[in-house]
């Protein structure tokens, strides 16, 4: 029997092992039919060799020669932002594309002040980065045609090579560029009569009826000269700069070669809007970046600091704020890219076939304040049965107490502390009127280590602990539970996760070593995703599996499907109406049971 349980075991294992394959072939093959189809819509290109992955390995060019991709950034800003000017040097400077001179230039008009003239010239002389055009400093008015109709007579000498760039780009000081996918882009690109960039209106993928959005967008040094000689750009220079400088060239007949980076160039993904996504890992750029918190989001998601350590590192310059900035910019990402805990550990996959999906009525309002006091009403009809809460949060700067009193006169509440001792978090919870109710629980995160722990405040506590090691990448860990009232274990689990930012896969041996749980995500693209779960049962030996897909729609809109073994067939739609409130719809049919109706569950939340 003993032989048996064994031999149906690896047999699953062999089974999850290759359905985990068989998934990541069939992902692989989703990705490249739609990467193909995207780029066929959106790259009317003659002759030129399609590329299937922005991460192409370029050579490194020590000096300027015939394969190597001469760039110029311009970036449109303001003479006072110094601040804003200095922030960007330490983004650009620290990027090294191979195979490619990337320069990246402020540009701005006349200086009006008379600490400009001094503090303008200090950055000149330190950093040689700025170009100031003869104009009165505007957004729509012709700075942009200055711009670029300026640069033939300013770049022009024997010394520098011809073209002195293949391509020059304006761009918006509020977007982020990861120059080495931005080279890669431009790599299997023609170099003459090319017009680049994300094409708006956001709905659009055709850069031959609409124009590229002024976040970013660049032109071969061909018409960058045309432009300076064009009697089309010199006389309709004024007006949204995008959308004239389109108008320039449609009139023109030029920029035969257009490429719409979409999706790859993108708004930053919050507020909704029918511009942006979510963070990509083949993102080029990314728009909106207007605070200092989405700037640390987006370098932390692409781990821009991943190089530097807290520990050992050297001190940071004392000249400079921004010097300091950066240090805490690493140490920050450090700590950030430990291991997952054990309670995270294919949650990825979960969330995408279990998450939001509700076959009941539930109501919630929440109503935020500018004080750190949060109150939150939810009611939860189910069958004929009706229940509520409601929740009230304080958030402290270390602080956070919840307090939650439900329908039936029970009040829980729950004290987190965090910062007591370094990368530590702390919290108390309990029940009125259940005196057995209160638990104390401890988490540590290190770099390369998460643990958790619980213990009850009572005579015969409940103790539980769960540790994972490893990276932000690969996490093994494991769960146990101990009844101190019968001296025996309650719980024993498991795992292995492998997370990467375009698919996740996990192994969790659970329910005392049981039950045998595989899951895998796949983010197909910025908009889809698939997932599957596998579940084998040593003492019955009995199989399950569900698969699941998730599409956005657009950037309010959500559609998620799911199918099981047992013949259920669910399917949920959730829209954000408004900033931070959803409507969700979810429906589940059971094939097996014909005369049962499908259920049918409501979801309304509101944050005014």
């Amino acid at each position: 029997m003993e032989a048996a349980k064994t031999l149906g075991g690896q047999r699953f294992m062999i089974v999850s092992l290759f359905l985990i394959f068989f998934l990541c072939v069939l992902a692989s093959i989703i990705e490249f039919r739609h990467e193909t189809l995207s780029k066929f819509s959106r790259c009317a290109l003659s002759n030129i060799p399609q590329f299937n992955d922005y991460s192409t390995n370029l050579s490194v060019a020590n000096s300027s020669s015939d394969d190597e991709i001469r760039i110029l950034i311009g970036i449109l800003t303001l003479p006072d932002q110094y601040h804003r000017r200095h922030f960007l040097r330490m983004i650009y400077g620290t990027q090294s594309p191979a195979g490619a001179r990337v320069d990246v230039k402020f540009v701005f008009c006349n200086l009006t002040k008379e600490e400009q003239h001094v503090l303008v010239a200090l950055e000149i002389m330190r950093y040689d980065d700025i170009i100031i055009m003869n104009c009165t400093e505007n957004m729509n008015n012709g700075k942009t045609y200055t711009y670029f109709s300026s640069l033939p007579e300013m770049l022009k000498g024997a010394d520098r090579p011809y073209p002195p760039y293949h391509y020059v780009m304006k761009a918006d000081d509020d977007t982020f560029f990861r120059l080495e996918k931005l080279v890669a882009s431009l790599r299997p690109l023609p170099r003459e009569d090319l017009y680049y960039g994300f094409v708006i209106p956001c709905h659009s993928m055709d850069p031959f009826v609409h124009y590229m959005s002024g976040m970013g967008y660049m032109v071969s040094w061909d018409l960058v000269e045309w432009i300076s000689e064009s009697d089309i750009a010199r006389n309709n220079a004024e007006g949204p700069e995008d959308l004239v400088f389109g108008a320039w060239l449609r009139d023109g007949r030029r920029a035969k070669n257009r490429y719409n980076a979409k999706w790859a160039m993108y708004n930053y993904p919050d507020p909704k809007d029918p511009c942006q996504h979510e963070f990509w890992p083949d993102t080029i750029a990314v728009h909106t970046e207007k605070t200092p918190e989405k700037w640390l989001q987006t370098l932390k998601y692409f781990n821009f600091t991943s190089g530097f350590s807290c520990d050992g590192a050297p001190p940071p310059p004392p000249a400079t704020a921004a010097s300091k900035k950066q240090v805490v910019l690493s140490c920050s990402k450090e700590m950030a890219g430990g291991p997952a805990t054990f309670s995270d550990i294919g949650k990825r996959a979960r969330d995408l076939l279990t998450k939001d999906y509700t076959f009941d009525h539930k109501f919630t309002l929440t109503l935020p304040s500018s004080t750190g006091m949060g109150l939150t009403a939810t009611g939860l009809k189910r069958d004929q049965v009706f229940v509520g809460d409601i929740n009230t949060v304080y958030k402290g700067e270390n602080t956070t107490v919840d307090v939650k009193v439900d329908s039936y006169s029970n009040v829980s509440t729950k004290v987190t502390v965090s910062g007591v001792l370094p990368s530590t978090k702390a919290a108390l919870s309990f029940k009125i009127p259940d005196h057995k109710s209160g638990k104390l629980e401890l988490q540590y995160l290190h770099h390369h280590a998460a643990i958790d722990s619980s213990i009850g405040l009572n005579p015969t506590p409940l103790l539980e602990f769960s540790a994972a090691i490893g990276s932000k990448d690969l996490s093994l860990g494991g769960e146990v539970g101990f009844d101190t009232a019968s001296a025996s274990l309650t719980k024993y689990n498991a795992g292995i996760g492998l997370n990467r930012p375009d698919f996740s896969a996990a192994v969790l041996l659970t329910d005392k070593g049981q039950t045998l749980k595989a899951s895998y995500i796949h983010l197909v693209d910025p908009f889809n995703a698939v997932a599957a779960e596998l579940t084998h049962r040593f003492s019955t030996y009995e199989n399950s599996f569900s698969i699941g897909s998730s599409h956005t729609v657009d950037p309010c809109t959500v559609v998620k499907t799911r199918f099981s073994d047992n013949g259920k067939l669910a399917l949920l739609g959730q829209r954000e109406w408004r900033p931070k409130s959803l409507i969700t719809v979810s429906a589940e049919y059971d094939s097996k049971a014909i005369n049962a109706a499908p259920k049918l569950g409501l979801a309304l939340a509101l944050k005014p």
